[in-house]
């Protein structure tokens, strides 16, 4: 009977390009779970669910805003400016402490645009009248506010975890 023979290459085969991203040591495929022996390679840890929250503040605050000004306009409280300001400035200090640091001036303007365009204006359109001003000012010193607490809460856990 005859066999097989595969023909072996003459040369290895190419490395490639760019080196495999960085992982944590110690983690290697293959050793997840006690799922099979390791092949050698690296594999990169998935993100904690803190990062991927931070990752999602902003198109869920968006989703959060519009669903506010729809509640807002079907039960009449969009007449009252004050407290749909107030209402706009608490999700925003909120989605502004989940968010990234540098994603928190989009939340602001996301919040603003939404508030002054259904809320204030009641037709999708922008103004730049004194009370589009004065809110633009209010809901981003809610923004500043939520990033300002979460870089607190996140210094104050780095903190604890350096000295623990």
């Amino acid at each position: 009977m005859a066999t097989l023979h595969h023909p072996v290459p003459a040369h290895p085969p190419p490395t490639p390009r760019f080196p495999a991203p960085a992982s944590r040591p110690g983690r290697v495929a293959g050793r997840r779970a006690g799922r099979g022996t390791a092949v050698g390679r690296a594999v990169a840890a998935p993100p904690p669910a803190d990062e991927l929250g931070r990752d999602l503040a902003l198109p869920v605050g968006a989703a959060a805003t519009a669903v506010a000004v729809t509640v807002l306009l079907v039960t009449g409280e969009a007449a009252h400016l004050a407290f749909a300001l107030v209402a706009f400035a608490l999700l925003t200090v909120a989605v502004a402490a989940a968010a990234r640091p540098r994603l928190v001036p989009a939340v602001v303007l996301v919040s603003w645009l939404f508030f002054d365009g259904f809320v204030v204006q009641r037709r999708a359109e922008l103004g730049w009248q004194q009370t589009d001003r004065l809110s633009l000012w209010v809901l981003a010193g809610a923004g500043l506010a939520g990033a300002g607490c979460a870089a607190a809460v996140r210094a104050v856990r780095s903190r604890r975890g350096g000295a623990g």
